[in-house]
């Protein structure tokens, strides 16, 4: 889901259309079991890193996509929530939680890399000229 974000080809009416869907979905899971204030700054500080991570592996460690630092940029946001959301586990409703945690790193990570929708016009104007 969060490949289909950044991929270029992808139109941004479907883009927005996505983050529209998923703005509902959290609302409503937010609306039935409201996580608390801090659970929900931590999920989206999460989104941010994952931003963070997925920068420094794109720019640093892809040339080595086998490697150490690689593994690890990827592992640090999957361990995050993987974290948060168990900590946020009330009662034995984990579902919940992680939907609602999930759905508030994907709003996250699309609010915080807008670029995403405008690269597909400035790779559209290279091809062109």
């Amino acid at each position: 889901m969060l490949e289909f974000w950044f991929n270029p080809q992808i139109s941004v009416l479907k883009k927005l259309f996505l983050f529209i869907s998923i703005a509902i979905v959290t609302g409503v899971l937010y609306w039935m079991a409201p996580l608390s204030l801090d659970a929900v700054l931590m999920f989206l500080g999460t989104g941010v890193i994952y931003l963070i991570c997925r920068y420094c592996k794109i720019h640093f460690a892809a040339k080595k996509p086998t490697g150490m630092l690689y593994r690890i940029l990827t592992w640090i946001p999957i361990a995050l929530v993987l974290a948060l959301i168990f900590k946020n586990m009330q009662n034995g409703e984990l579902l919940l939680a992680g939907a609602q945690g999930l759905g508030f790193m994907a709003l996250s990570i699309c609010l915080f890399s807008p670029l995403s929708l405008l690269k597909q016009t400035s790779t559209e104007n290279k091809e062109s000229s």
